[in-house]
């Protein structure tokens, strides 16, 4: 058997086929070659295909004389019909006839392009050396220009068909069935022809195909739409044909949306904008109207259930299309910002961006879902999903620069009276009702967009000062709180939308002429319930806290005073902190008991901020209170937490520096500030932070991106220094290496002249009124340093940075001088 194996060239029916082609290809381009011609071709293509699928008790043709009928597996025939080299030679010149013929051939030539397609994809169902040849055929683009042709794409991305669209045969749909089938079969788990397939040439009919509008597009209507199936049959057609247009539709497009999933997982570059437009119309089209309630009393509950899924597969996997391309690519971000999806609407109604914040806004599974299944749960699970990746693509888009200024401009009020941006005012009309609706995707979608839209400071200031977002959004944060510390209702969900709206106000109060108004709708105080015991498992929403509290403490007296306040915590059986605690002891409480460096050194740098607006000079109508909230920050838990930023942030020279100012007007005080500030100083703290947990467990800090600090500490070195004033130490020995400026830079180089400066004035205002002994030991550790920082300066051309910090380290030489 094995001789007689190794003996067989191919099976002899098939290779008469091959015969029938190769013949055929030789003239296909001969002016002699008629549309009856096509007709031969055709059955000699489908004796092909049928045998490449079937395959089974064949005559085949030993190489010795006589014949024999064995059985042959499948595989085994299609690598000898590829290892005829002539055959898909010819295959490939015929599809090129065919191309050239610009569809001359009639019914006959679409029966031959049909046929030869299914060739091409039994000779490539899993069999990747007849793959490579089709690929090196240049097969798939002649595919693709005849599928183009057949289903006569309108290239226009915009243009608006005249006409209404032709219904496209039964013929028709047969080739649509066999040359998606055709590139399935050939690029699955095929990555050359995977690649081959990202080509634009390619994936401009494939998107066409799926293209479900019926007014651009292409000139034939779409094949299959979501819920086509569930109407009633048309009174024009047979039901019998429709039957049969319903399964080659259903097959088609299915089979098309499965090869853009996979193909476009492999290369994304190529994709054409005009197919966030056909992607979009997929989804949109399940609320098309008219939408039927119920299906049609033809379809059986079996059916159904298939074309059911078909909807839901469509839908899933173009909306998880749209948010992959978004993500990705900056010219679909421009296209589903800008493309007009129905220009006979007006404006902002025309727009695909308003069109899919509509479909966010109102859509639900259609009606006809329901009484189409016995699992209405996971189609409303599954609808869910669709809609979760419309508004991850949608609010992806104003992450470009780009479109995020033309967003702001081009979405102004047609009139120009008002020169309000619609967009804008949508979604902060979203997150004002999204809490009274329960719409928690209509919140998430607002407050993302919104973030990415004020990613420039003088929008941030439009959306506080002209648009009020900061009102709803401290609402939001007032109303959830309680929900979060005694995890009431949906904890997980609550957490999650406290992240994503604290996140958005933090981003708020960066400009600095936006800090007063968020301060001033009374977000200071709930929000600083989130820094309880209770919600410590919940690292991101704590840190996206204490981010806004640190902004808001920056250089506005009101906020500042605010903090200082004591305040009614909700109701919370297991909180460890007093009901009637202030906002900045619920701040200190966790910096005490956090394990987190980074919790650490953000909560300290909210304490810099609120005793810089304290003992700022800046006269106030609050000074009467000012003086009082000074006194309240004068405690040995602000020392320490300050001493804690100097001590862990050595890599981080801008951290320290703002520790060192805190301390400098702590010390300035007075004696007990002073006293308080010299002991953290000069000891070891009582406990060491750990390195912060690489994740939390409730709360997903990517959801909202609004960074406005550095990175703090990352965990620290093995010769960490001991307490802070080392590190102080350390600063002054850095000196010979930074000064002159002209040396080759290092690590060390962010310490600048003022930095150092700042130490010095730090340590100034220790020495007065210190205890001897305090005064001996802060010598002992800066002495060395200091001089050999006077001495590195001495002599050396300066600018006046550097003239300041010699003559402030010469005081300082004094003040510790033995």
């Amino acid at each position: 058997m094995t001789i007689l194996r190794e003996a067989i060239t191919t099976p002899q029916t098939l290779r008469s086929a091959v015969d029938a082609l190769v013949s055929a290809a030789k003239d296909a381009h001969e002016p002699s070659f008629r549309p009856s011609d096509w007709a031969w071709v055709a059955r000699g293509a489908k004796q092909l295909a049928d045998g490449l699928r079937s395959g089974a008790n064949l005559s085949l043709a030993p190489a010795c004389t006589g014949s024999l009928t064995i059985s042959c597996s499948i595989e085994d025939l299609r690598t000898a019909v590829g290892e005829i080299g002539s055959a898909i030679t010819a295959v490939a010149r015929l599809l090129d006839a065919a191309v050239q013929s610009a569809g001359g051939g009639g019914a006959q030539l679409l029966s031959a392009q049909t046929e030869l397609a299914r060739v091409v994809g039994n000779l490539c169902f899993d069999h990747d050396a007849n793959r490579q040849q089709v690929l090196d055929a240049g097969i798939p683009l002649l595919l693709a220009q005849l599928l183009s042709r057949t289903l006569d794409v309108v290239h226009e991305e915009d243009e608006e068909l005249q006409e209404p669209q032709r219904r496209l045969s039964v013929d028709e749909l047969k080739f649509l069935r066999a040359t998606t089938g055709a590139f399935l079969n050939s690029s699955l788990k095929f990555d050359p022809m995977r690649r081959e397939l990202t080509r634009n040439e390619i994936l401009t009919p494939l998107l066409a195909l799926l293209d479900a509008r019926t007014t651009a597009g292409k000139r034939t209507e779409p094949a299959c739409v979501a819920g086509c199936w569930a109407r009633d049959v048309p009174t024009e057609v047979d039901e019998e044909e429709w039957e049969e247009r319903l399964a080659l539709g259903r097959t088609t497009v299915e089979w098309a949306a499965n090869v853009l999933e996979d193909v476009l997982g492999e290369n994304k570059d190529d994709f054409p904008p005009f197919g966030v437009l056909a992607l979009a119309s997929v989804i949109f089209a399940v609320q098309s109207a008219p939408s039927p309630s119920s299906v049609s009393s033809r379809i059986s509950s079996e059916d159904a259930s298939d074309y059911l899924d078909t909807d839901v597969e469509l839908l899933t996997v173009c909306s998880s299309l749209l948010e992959t391309l978004a993500l990705n690519l900056d010219s679909v971000k421009s296209a589903l910002a800008f493309s007009t999806y129905a220009p006979s609407l007006p404006y902002p109604q025309s727009t695909l961006l308003h069109r899919l914040l509509t479909f966010v806004h109102t859509a639900a599974p259609p009606p006809y879902w329901t009484t189409a299944t016995s699992e209405p749960e996971r189609l409303a699970k599954a609808f869910s999903t669709t809609k979760a990746s419309l508004v991850r693509a949608v609010v992806e888009a104003p992450n470009s620069d780009l479109v995020m200024e033309r967003l702001w401009t081009e979405t102004r009020s047609s009139d120009g009276r008002e020169g309000r941006s619609w967009l804008v005012e949508m979604l902060v009309r979203w997150v004002e009702e999204a809490q009274s609706e329960g719409r928690e995707d209509m919140l998430i979608c607002a407050a993302h967009m919104l973030a990415a839209l004020g990613r420039k400071d003088e929008y941030t200031r439009s959306l506080v000062h002209d648009y009020g977002l900061a009102t709803p959004l401290a609402r939001i944060v007032r109303d959830r709180v309680e929900g979060a510390l005694n995890k009431s209702g949906r904890p997980g969900e609550t957490t999650q939308i406290l992240f994503g709206v604290v996140s958005l106000l933090r981003h708020l109060a960066i400009p600095a002429d936006n800090r007063q108004l968020v301060g001033e709708t009374g977000v200071i105080a709930p929000v600083a319930q989130l820094l309880r015991p209770e919600l410590d498992v919940v690292g991101p929403l704590q840190l996206a806290s204490i981010g806004l509290l640190k902004h808001l403490m920056a250089g506005v007296l009101s906020n500042a005073l605010v903090l200082l306040e004591p305040t009614a915590a909700p109701d919370s059986s297991t909180s460890t902190v007093s009901t009637s605690s202030s906002p900045v002891d619920l701040l200190l409480a966790l910096n005490t008991r956090t394990d987190d460096l980074r919790t650490r050194s953000e909560s300290a740098r909210v304490l810099v901020n609120l005793i810089r607006t304290l003992f700022s000079a800046a006269p106030s109508d609050l000074d009467a209170q000012r003086q009082d909230a000074r006194q309240k920050v004068v405690k040995k838990e602000v020392a320490d937490a300050l001493c804690e930023l100097v001590r862990r942030s050595e890599k981080f020279p801008l951290l320290v520096n703002e520790g060192v100012v805190g301390l400098t007007l702590l010390a300035g005080s007075g004696e007990e500030g002073s006293s308080l500030v010299l002991s953290p100083l000069l000891h070891p703290p009582t406990r060491s932070a750990r390195s912060p947990p690489q994740s939390s467990p409730s709360a997903d800090s990517s959801a909202l991106v609004t960074s406005s600090a550095p990175a703090p500490p990352a965990p620290s070195p093995a010769d960490e220094p001991s307490f802070a004033l080392q590190l102080v130490a350390r600063w002054f020995a850095l000196v010979p290496n930074l000064f002159p400026s002209a040396r080759p830079p290092t690590p060390s180089a962010q310490v600048r002249p003022e930095m150092l400066t700042n130490a010095c004035t730090l340590l100034l205002t220790l020495s007065h009124g210190s205890r001897a002994e305090d005064h001996h030991a802060v010598g002992a550790v800066v002495r060395e340093p200091v001089e050999q920082a006077r001495a590195a300066l001495e002599g050396e051309q300066k600018d006046e940075a550097w003239c300041a910090l010699e003559r402030a380290l010469e005081k300082v030489a004094l003040s510790v001088a033995e």
